[in-house]
């Protein structure tokens, strides 16, 4: 092996690695790459060790292909404020919100995240619904003697600003609750971490297994996700206790 062509794929498979929709199954040079850091022990640790110096985390999957984390210092990360340049604190804060409702949706235990086989079907309204009782939750929580997390109060702040889905519409609205889930979800199709599978409820998704890691390495950086986690669990019991909310 020379040191020319290990180069060479390593760049090639960072490559392909940047293009989160295309898989190996439909590429011969994404497959052979994929094939040889599966085979190539040697290969491996080089790809490893030159995404590594640029602060990333690559996952090799048969299927999915090259799945790569930025860590929180590497300079190739991606926040969503660099995504939503234009957007309003208040806005990024509600699309972050809603991204971690679709993390805790399609993943509300942690086992889950070790089982590569597992289906994570849901859908909109499933996603509104875990938000709407994260927020009555927040609010329940806001009444007692502890602090106030005011990054938190405003993402609950421009949900509630929302309004909510209208049963009877006779045409869906990209502004309400439902709407702006099933904008978020479309994004997240256009990246790669989903895929729209119907109109039920709202949308129906289904997240690839590059959204499992991806929310893997979210529950390990960030206490904000574990938060809307409990709020969500806890919340059944809240509802349950306090009945139906209209």
């Amino acid at each position: 092996m020379s040191f020319t062509r290990d180069a060479a794929d390593i760049g090639r498979l960072l490559g392909w690695a940047a293009r989160p929709r295309e898989t190996p199954a439909r590429h011969e040079d994404y497959h052979r790459l994929v094939s040889r850091y599966r085979g190539d022990a040697d290969f491996a640790s080089a790809v490893d060790a030159a995404f590594a110096a640029a602060g990333l985390y690559v996952t090799v999957d048969e299927r999915e292909g090259a799945i790569v984390a930025a860590a929180p210092d590497s300079p190739l990360r991606v926040t969503l404020s660099d995504v939503m340049k234009r957007a309003q604190p208040l806005q990024r804060a509600v699309v972050g919100a809603v991204i971690l409702a679709i993390a805790y949706t399609t993943y509300p235990e942690a086992v889950m995240l070790d089982d590569p086989d597992r289906m994570a079907v849901f859908t909109t309204r499933s996603v509104v619904d875990a938000l709407d009782r994260a927020v009555q939750a927040h609010a329940e929580a806001a009444t007692g003697d502890g602090g106030v997390d005011e990054e938190m109060l405003e993402a609950w702040r421009g949900w509630l600003a929302l309004a909510p889905a209208r049963p009877n519409a006779a045409r869906r609205s990209g502004n309400d609750r439902p709407g702006v889930v099933a904008r978020v979800c479309r994004l997240l199709v256009e990246a790669g971490y989903l895929t729209s599978r119907g109109d039920v409820d709202g949308g129906t998704w289904v997240a690839r297994p590059r959204f499992r890691h991806a929310v893997a390495a979210l529950c390990e950086d960030s206490e904000l996700y574990v938060l809307v986690n409990g709020l969500a669990d806890n919340s059944v019991e809240i509802t349950a206790a306090g009945g139906d909310h209209e």
